[in-house]
């Protein structure tokens, strides 16, 4: 096993602990309203713009458009989503967020940032910057843009 292999499964199970951590709060109250991480990328989308037609939403998430019909069943159903008709074309469905939807996300947001206060307590300033730095170096690793390396 590499350094890379070991060092990648210590951060699968860091990422594993952090998540088992997060079963709280607005995690407890998705569940209870049977949404999905699916849902709540459906609301990010939704939260940025008026109306969104449906077939663009299943595009902006990679779904076909009967799957985005029933995400969104069940975010009409919750109250986080209305459905409307698009004047200009009866064919098209337009969505757009409720303030529920709002309040939903606004609290994910709040509870996530609570969190990475938390995680980042434990560290200096100094450490705090190290890291983030790190991290911003290997998240653009792994989305390919390669960022140049730091010079000492």
């Amino acid at each position: 096993m590499t350094y890379t292999n070991a060092n990648a499964r210590r951060l699968l199970g860091l990422f594993e602990r952090m998540r088992a951590a997060k079963a709280g709060g607005v995690i407890a109250r998705m569940q209870a309203l049977n949404l999905s991480f699916s849902h709540i990328r459906a609301l990010h989308l939704l939260v940025t713009v008026p109306q969104l037609p449906m077939k663009e939403l299943a595009e902006k998430l990679g779904f076909t458009p009967p799957s985005v019909t029933a995400l969104t069943r069940r975010l009409v159903a919750t109250g986080m989503v209305q459905r409307q008709p698009n004047v200009h074309d009866s064919r098209v469905v337009l969505l757009s967020i409720t303030e529920a939807g709002r309040t939903l996300i606004q609290e994910i947001y709040h509870e996530q940032l609570s969190g990475m206060e938390r995680m980042l307590d434990g560290l200096t300033l100094d450490e705090q910057q190290q890291f983030l730095t790190l991290l911003e170096r290997a998240v653009s690793t792994l989305l390919g843009e390669f960022p140049p390396q730091p010079t000492y």
